[in-house]
């Protein structure tokens, strides 16, 4: 048996989720160890520098942290089976709905998890189970108090607060409705079989269903959206098989790229011009909610990521399908109007705004 893939996640974490599916779809062993109060110190922050999960020990003693690190990385060791797709306009919109998926429905799920009374207990507790598990004199009660408020922390730095909570709630549906008309032309998301995307929205999703009020909405959503995310579980069973081959035809996708488009990259754009041009708050209007949230460089950089798969798509000579395309220009053509800096080092995209 060859060396396992040592693999750090916590129970109520969505990327712990998408990682550990990505690596069983992979077929590669692993031995899953649960954060704790020691090791996110011992293991997590001494091979990374910081606390967070997944993080996975390579064979060769490579350490990766965060999960989109983490599957790209994976993606070249073990490239079968594929989980990106060889027709590049399919997986340029793939990769840019992963994005949205680790970026944005995260929101929801930690706005919905956190500002309910009973899902904030429940996760509480599983936090404080793991974190004393096997460590002595950490007392479980005591870590229930103590690790939930610096996550909740983040939720308004996120643009999430309790005060526009039943906005960040109402656009769930849409999304899942939205995945339902993906899913009437195929297996998965973009093709017959997993790409990285579906690992992204899998492992948010199945978040949002194991908590008390997420449950209920999953439940009361598209029957669609169950059976994928079961089948994202048995084509990650030992024995499961497919031939992965990405849709010829997009249309399907067209309420998914729209939605992404009119929220998550429209605060992209908004926080990156907020960001160059040193305002204190980003603002966007994303279609009955209003957003604000301090600037971030870190979705700068996403948002510089988004582009550079772009650029490189129209650096090949090809073109968005018509309706990924109208919606996505639409929200980046501010940059162009702005002359930001993020277009300077991607002509081609520039000459497309």
């Amino acid at each position: 048996m060859s060396k396992a893939y040592i693999l750090y996640t916590m129970d109520n974490s969505p990327y712990s989720d998408k990682v550990r599916a990505f690596l069983r779809y992979k077929r590669v062993p692993i031995l899953e160890h649960t954060e704790n109060a020691e090791t996110r110190f011992s293991v997590l922050q001494a091979r990374t520098g910081k606390t967070m999960v997944p993080v996975v020990l390579t064979p060769d003693d490579e350490a990766i942290n965060d999960s989109t690190t983490i599957t790209a990385r994976i993606e070249t060791i073990c490239p079968t089976p594929p989980t990106r797709w060889k027709d590049c306009v399919a997986d340029t919109i793939g990769m840019l709905l992963e994005d949205y998926a680790d970026e944005w429905l995260v929101r929801i799920m930690l706005c919905s998890r956190w500002y309910h009374a009973e899902d904030a207990a429940q996760n509480a507790a599983l936090i404080a189970g793991a974190m004393t598990h096997g460590v002595y004199g950490v007392e479980f009660q005591r870590a229930a108090r103590e690790f939930p408020p610096t996550i909740i922390s983040t939720l308004p730095k996120m643009g999430a607060t309790p005060q526009n909570a039943q906005s960040w709630y109402a656009m769930l549906t849409p999304i899942l409705e939205a995945l339902d008309r993906a899913l009437s032309r195929s297996l998965f998301l973009t093709g017959s079989a997993p790409h990285q995307c579906d690992f992204a929205f899998y492992g948010q999703l199945n978040q949002i269903r194991r908590d008390p009020t997420g449950s209920q909405w999953i439940a009361a959503g598209p029957e669609s959206v169950r059976a994928w995310l079961g089948r994202i579980e048995g084509a990650c069973a030992p024995g499961a098989s497919a031939v992965p081959v990405s849709l010829v035809d997009l249309g399907a996708l067209e309420p998914l790229v729209r939605l992404m488009s009119a929220t998550y990259l429209r605060m992209q754009v908004a926080n990156a011009l907020a960001v160059e041009t040193g305002q204190p708050e980003a603002h966007a209007d994303l279609e009955g909610m209003q957003f604000s949230a301090t600037p971030a460089r870190y979705n700068l950089k996403l948002l510089g990521a988004n582009l550079d798969l772009l650029e490189t798509l129209y650096g090949q000579g090809h073109v968005l399908p018509v309706f990924a395309e109208r919606a996505i220009l639409a929200e980046l053509r501010p940059l162009a109007a702005a002359s930001s800096p993020l277009l300077a080092s991607r002509p081609t995209i520039a000459r497309h705004l």
